[in-house]
């Protein structure tokens, strides 16, 4: 299977969702976003088509219409569930496919998911389990006690047991005088993790977790994307997971972590930059302006142009980084509306120059540094400036941030000395922009 296509049409709050997930490549989704705007209902619709009784058993029937329906596009094959008056719940007259009803191993949130639910099995397991540690009819899982030593620094795993009972793994800590300690007896947070690991290793194409980390400590939290990123390469698996944790947001990669918003029932799913999943879901406090700028080159040529021509601000400040400038502006758009940083005339936002042609640069409170951008402008001077100051024995440079870059890993200049030479260079250009600072930044009289 190499792609999956879900559509939810007015379920609960839900009046339209879509999701597309290209299955053919392993990796991680995080679908971040404020409580309500539909992710476990879409962990639900995710579970359903393995588990079609999942709305019966999870959601009351208050949550459907007659016009309530999920598709599910697999590779061509449709999958439609709609509303049934029977059942008063979504249901599907068609037969799925085997290979679709085996294609996802979905988690739900406490009380419903498999995690929650695993004790009483493990317990009525207890005889079996006793007898296969006495006899030795056991296995050594390495790799799941690497992953727990790894999570939480500690060696008291290595001697932990794999149990087969029924087709089932249950997983045990044996001590020297032969006692065990069953996996329902660890803490919650090392339960949750080997309930992880077993569903990973299941052979479902995708993992769906809401809510992953839950009852794990922070340090947990931000080891925890690095391990599940290569158990999905190894395994051949995509993993789908939610989360309200910045210290796993931290660690995703650009194009793993995707911001879940709601306007009117109609649920986007964008890929959004950690800076700005953390502004919406928890903002910033404490500050009397906001500059929200591309990256942390642009952010420090704000800082440097403020150190020089606006020493004496009175206002506390916060220059925010969050991604390209389309996402940047998308922020200051939400903030309008919802006000998460402060008030919109509270709000700017400083791009770089080479922004200039796009139209979201026309919305109010959006400005522009006079050059294309600090990389742009110091390696088009290095060409072009006879007296250049920073010399390099390289021709070969593959652009502006290769040759930036270069300039610092080889200390022939430090950041600042490039941001004073260019502030020097462009000192007439740059009036502009100090302009806007300075109005910024010190109270009108």
């Amino acid at each position: 299977m190499t792609r999956l296509q879900v559509t939810l049409e007015s379920i609960q709050h839900v009046t339209s969702l879509a999701l597309d997930l290209d299955l053919s490549l392993p990796g991680l989704v995080c679908m971040v976003g404020r409580n309500g705007t539909g992710k476990t209902t879409l962990v639900r619709a995710l579970r359903n088509l393995t588990n079609a009784d999942t709305f019966i058993r999870t959601a009351t029937p208050y949550a459907f219409s007659p016009a309530s329906r999920i598709t599910y596009i697999v590779d061509g094959t449709r999958v439609v569930f709609e509303y049934d008056e029977k059942i008063r719940s979504l249901n599907c007259k068609g037969v799925i496919p085997f290979e679709l009803r085996n294609l996802i191993a979905a988690e739900l949130p406490m009380p419903h998911g498999t995690r929650f639910n695993y004790f009483k099995s493990a317990s009525e397991a207890d005889l079996d389990i006793r007898k296969a540690i006495i006899l030795g009819n056991h296995n050594h899982p390495e790799e799941l006690i690497s992953f727990l030593a790894a999570m939480y620094g500690s060696t008291r795993y290595s001697n932990m047991v794999e149990v087969s009972v029924k087709g089932k793994s249950y997983y045990a800590i044996v001590k020297s005088n032969g006692l065990y300690i069953r996996e329902d007896y660890l803490s919650s947070g090392e339960y949750f993790l080997i309930n992880l690991y077993r569903t990973i290793k299941d052979s479902a194409q995708l993992i769906v977790i809401d809510e992953i980390d839950i009852s794990l400590d922070s340090a947990a939290q931000a080891n925890l994307a690095g391990w599940i990123r290569a158990f999905s390469a190894l395994y051949k698996c995509k993993i789908l997971f939610t989360t309200h944790s910045l210290a796993l947001m931290q660690q995703l990669e650009t194009s793993e972590l995707f911001y879940i918003d709601e306007r009117g029932g109609h649920i986007s799913i964008t890929p959004r930059s950690y800076s700005y999943a953390k502004a919406r879901l928890f903002g910033f406090s404490g500050w009397d302006r906001y500059i929200l700028t591309e990256d942390e080159v642009l952010l420090g040529f704000i800082e440097a142009l403020i150190e020089k021509f606006c020493p004496n601000s009175f206002f506390r400040y916060k220059v925010i980084f969050i991604g390209g400038g389309t996402q940047v502006v998308a922020l200051m758009k939400h903030n309008e509306q919802e006000q998460f940083l402060s008030s919109p005339e509270k709000t700017i936002a400083i791009l770089d120059g080479d922004q200039k042609n796009e139209k979201f640069t026309c919305y109010p409170g959006v400005h522009l540094i006079p050059i294309d951008s600090v990389e742009k402008a110091i390696y088009a001077d290095s060409r072009s400036n006879a007296e250049f100051p920073f010399i390099t024995d390289r021709a070969d440079f593959t652009g502006p941030k290769d040759f930036h870059n270069y300039l610092k890993q080889k200390k022939i200049a430090t950041q600042k000395q490039i941001f004073e030479y260019l502030i020097s260079r462009n000192d007439e250009a740059l009036q502009n922009i100090v302009g806007v600072l300075r109005n910024f930044l010190t109270p009108t009289v």
